[in-house]
């Protein structure tokens, strides 16, 4: 059991489904809840293994990757404070769909799921707001396999670095450790991405010098994200020139 606290209480409140249960409901699931620290790549949750419970990322950074057989990895989304991780397996049953991995040195509030489960049960109208989480969730999914089957590397190079440049609101960014690293945020390879990096710098896009990249042309980079016909033509006939490939 754990000690009810006003740290305890405040990270309940910010899921949104829990906000409205009566505080005596509250507080009993708040007693079998607990913080965890989780250091800088350490693994949360393991793909396959069974949904035990939710995890509220109450401070850090958490990314949801998903493995294939031959070892390469897929980013499906990442996670900052105040948001929740999986709910899809804990309300629909099965495994965790993805390995939860902290990007940064991370907190987390643990949520078992029997007692979760048992809480929004007594209370139901609490499950509009899992339903919307859920609905968010199938947007994000939904942009990702838009992403890889609608746009060739170079947008989806595009794409991520639009994000990264909104997130941080500057245009100056720092790239993954690692082409391997910045290859599962694309859902490509090491070679291909290294090769499109080399493409965005060809066309004047970007500039790059090692993991950092200035944005040079926000507004073309954003229309070769959104995958517009001439921009991407463009795009091309740019990087047709012989250029040496980014590592």
């Amino acid at each position: 059991m754990s000690k009810l606290t006003p740290e305890m209480t405040a990270a309940l409140d910010r899921i949104p489904y829990l906000r409205s249960l009566p505080p005596a409901d509250r507080d009993a699931l708040a007693a079998v809840c607990t913080f965890r620290q989780v250091p800088r790549a350490a693994t949360v949750f393991v793909e396959g293994d069974e949904a035990a419970g939710i995890f509220l990322v109450v401070a850090g950074r958490i990314r949801i990757v998903r493995s294939s057989d031959d070892g390469r990895e897929q980013v499906l989304h990442e996670e900052r404070e105040g948001t929740t991780l999986a709910e899809a397996p804990v309300f629909g049953g099965g495994g965790y769909v993805g390995s939860a991995i902290a990007v940064d040195e991370s907190t987390v509030l643990f949520v078992p799921r029997h007692a979760l489960i048992a809480a929004l049960e007594r209370h139901p109208a609490s499950a509009t707001e899992v339903i919307r989480i859920l609905a968010q969730r199938v947007r994000t999914l939904a942009a990702v396999v838009e992403d890889l089957s609608l746009r060739d590397v170079p947008a989806r190079t595009a794409a991520y670095l639009v994000r990264e440049m909104d997130r941080s609101a500057t245009c100056t960014l720092q790239l993954p450790p690692t082409r391997e690293q910045l290859a599962a945020h694309i859902g490509t390879v090491r070679e291909q991405v290294s090769r499109a990096l080399s493409q965005l710098k060809a066309s004047g896009l970007i500039a790059v010098e090692g993991t950092s990249v200035l944005v040079a042309n926000p507004e073309g980079l954003r229309r070769l994200a959104r995958g517009g016909p001439r921009a991407a033509a463009r795009q091309r006939a740019r990087a047709s020139q012989p250029s040496q490939d980014v590592e």
